[in-house]
């Protein structure tokens, strides 16, 4: 990994842009994007709609969205992401998922905060999940809500960019770089989730998928060293369980 002294970006002035990939989430795309709008840091929203067959991209640019559209894809949140960022010439990313529920620009404000006042190099917010809030801030972070510096992304081999393993490797980036983290649940936040979206049976089975190809990510299957995750939390700092 580059130090971290050496990046592109050094000494320019901070801008935050939201990228929002989004397949199909025309239920739930305004109102997250009306709330990205309403965060105090943010400049601009991209909503990149990765081949939606409903009005997805309609609906998030009349709330207000710059929307890039990726037509005939069959969905790949990691290249969606990409997309996005490639559109943008701000310094600092502000990832949103397009399928929150309960989502205001007042969790948007928390998780840009300690990025921007130096606290961390990487910020996130985690999903309510009331007495299990512990466990999931301590655990790797899966979620979508969360701001980086642009090298941080610039980091990821396009080589690794595969679908919502995307994730796993912007923790890398930060935990093999020796990076700080900021981590707290956001109040009242949760999304659609794949049962929701596919039906119990095929949400479930898509559910377990995600999780194996997550966990073959790591040595010896995959590549990601398990003692990442151990320079992750000595970088971590959370509140607000």
């Amino acid at each position: 990994m580059s130090d971290e002294r050496d990046r592109s970006d050094a000494g320019a002035p901070v801008v935050v842009d939201v990228v929002m990939p989004a397949r199909d989430e025309a239920t739930t795309v305004a109102a997250n994007v009306t709330a990205a709008l309403g965060c105090r840091h943010v400049r601009d929203v991209i909503v990149v709609d990765d081949g939606s067959s409903d009005d997805t991209a309609a609906i998030a640019e009349r709330a207000g969205a710059r929307v890039v559209a990726r037509p005939g894809s069959t969905g790949s949140k990691a290249h969606a992401m990409d997309a996005g960022v490639q559109a943008t010439d701000a310094t600092h990313v502000l990832f949103v998922d397009a399928d929150c529920t309960g989502l205001t620009s007042t969790h948007l404000d928390a998780i840009c905060e300690p990025v921007l006042d130096g606290r961390a190099e990487m910020s996130l917010g985690a999903f309510d999940y009331g007495w299990l809030n512990w466990l999931v801030l301590v655990l790797p972070p899966l979620s979508g809500e969360r701001i980086i510096p642009r090298w941080v992304w610039d980091q990821i081999p396009v080589t690794k960019h595969a679908g919502y393993t995307i994730e796993t490797r912007i923790n890398e980036v930060i935990a093999e770089g020796r990076h700080r983290t900021h981590a707290h649940t956001m109040r009242g936040v949760s999304h659609r989730t794949k049962r929701v979206k596919f039906g119990v049976v095929d949400g479930l089975r898509r559910t377990v998928r995600m999780y194996v190809d997550l966990l073959s990510m790591l040595k010896p299957v995959g590549d990601v060293r398990w003692r990442a995750y151990w320079w992750y939390l000595r970088g971590l700092t959370i509140t607000g369980r």
